[in-house]
């Protein structure tokens, strides 16, 4: 598909049990033009990076008591309060295991979850789960990266739902990402395999970096920053600078 010419739509990230699990952060839609993307990250789930980086919150969400559970138990309140976004449980697959997948695919969408991102969820282990997630409408996100191959691109394409997941250079998150000829590249690459909108993460921090993908994907994904944010001034202020960054960007108005 081409992008979308909606305006680009921003995704943003809490770990659960940072920096409490009362209250891990401010759950709202930074404009009227309707409901963005949140990830709820299960503490177990970790990346590297600089800064406070997200492993370092996640480690801090463990010892207040996260877990996928607490995760699920959190959906489930916010997100009836929240009908209008799209809340996304992101984790590794190793606690999901422990939890039992297909239980875990039941209650996460009876929590109002309708996607997981799950970084090594294999495809080969996605397409066996695909009828009772599609039973479910609860959508698998797969990941790719500028080094996957066509015919492994074209495989995880057809198994993803709802979004693609794409990591915008290898690496870690929390670094500048260039957005130059190459990365367009590369989205064409992707566009020649995949229907599904693109979400962006790796390296999207400012303005900037929005208008730079506004235009040429769905959905950006603003993580590490609004972690950032999060353990400097708490929940409400990183809301408030996602709000600010969007407008900043010409996303949404300031009446909005």
């Amino acid at each position: 598909m081409m992008p979308s010419e909606a305006p680009l739509q921003v995704m943003s990230h809490a770990v659960i049990g940072f920096p409490s699990l009362e209250k891990p952060g401010r759950y709202r839609r930074p404009g009227r033009g309707g409901g963005q993307p949140h990830r709820a990250a299960d503490p177990l789930h970790r990346f590297g990076g600089r800064r406070p980086h997200p492993g370092q919150r996640c480690y801090q969400g463990l010892a207040n008591g996260g877990s996928v559970r607490a995760t699920l138990a959190l959906a489930r309140e916010v997100s009836a309060g929240h009908p209008q976004t799209t809340f996304i449980l992101m984790s590794y697959l190793n606690p999901l295991y422990q939890y039992g997948l297909e239980v875990l695919f039941r209650d996460a969408a009876d929590a109002g979850i309708k996607g997981l991102i799950v970084p090594d969820w294999q495809v080969e282990q996605v397409e066996p789960c695909l009828p009772l997630l599609d039973e479910l409408e609860l959508a698998p996100i797969l990941m790719v990266a500028p080094n996957t191959g066509d015919v492994r691109l074209k495989r995880i394409c057809q198994a993803s739902r709802r979004l693609l997941y794409v990591a915008a250079r290898p690496g870690v998150t929390g670094h500048q990402t260039l957005w130059n000829q190459e990365f367009d590249q590369y989205l064409r690459r992707i566009r020649q395999h995949c229907t599904l909108p693109l979400a962006v993460g790796f390296g999207v921090r400012n303005a900037e970096d929005l208008r730079a993908l506004n235009g040429k994907v769905e959905v950006a994904a603003v993580c590490s920053r609004y972690i950032e944010w999060q353990a400097s001034g708490g929940g409400d202020y990183a809301a408030s600078r996602i709000r600010e960054l969007m407008i900043e960007a010409n996303l949404i108005s300031p009446s909005s």
